[in-house]
């Protein structure tokens, strides 16, 4: 989750920030990307802009059971912009919503320089830097190896190609 608070914290100017929002607002109107599709399932990532109380510690945006787990010690917004990616899982008539910032918190978890990487790489590709897709591709390879991704996807590309074949938005980005 993006806030107010963290824009300005992290040090981007009011225009900066004003057109964060603007882009947030643009994604929101989309539908979804879709990440993976193999048959009938299809993972894709949903973005949402909400008005929502909003819990900080430092600067920081966490949900409720974090700031718990924090001993209470969060300021709170009242009402404040908030912008989430989701990623949401359709297997046939089934669906299941996780937030995204969460799941590269499990993956550091279990690969604290991964998931590094995997943000370092989705920076450089949002910046046009030529070599962020090729290190965005090759972490996702290596994110697909991590054991428990195995037990959601029914198929794991195995090399570039295949990744490209599973995955419409990498081609969509590949063709650009």
């Amino acid at each position: 989750m993006a806030t107010t608070r963290l824009l300005k914290s992290i040090g981007l100017s009011e225009y900066q920030e004003r057109s964060y929002w603007k882009h947030a607002e643009d994604l929101s109107k989309e539908h979804h990307t879709t990440l993976y599709k193999y048959g009938s399932i299809e993972f894709n990532l949903s973005f949402e802009l909400k008005d929502a109380k909003i819990y900080h510690f430092d600067s920081i945006p966490v949900d409720y059971i974090d700031c718990k787990i924090l001993g209470g010690n969060c300021s709170i917004t009242n009402r404040g912009h908030a912008f989430y990616i989701y990623v949401v899982g359709k297997i046939e008539n089934s669906l299941i919503k996780s937030n995204g910032i969460n799941l590269i918190r499990l993956l550091s978890i279990t690969n604290n320089e991964l998931a590094f990487k995997l943000i370092e790489s989705i920076y450089s590709l949002i910046n046009n830097n030529q070599k962020g897709f090729e290190n965005l591709a090759n972490n996702l390879l290596n994110i697909l190896k991590v054991p428990a991704v195995a037990l959601i996807l029914p198929k794991l590309p195995k090399d570039f190609n295949e990744l490209l074949k599973f995955s419409p938005q990498l081609r969509r980005i590949a063709k650009q």
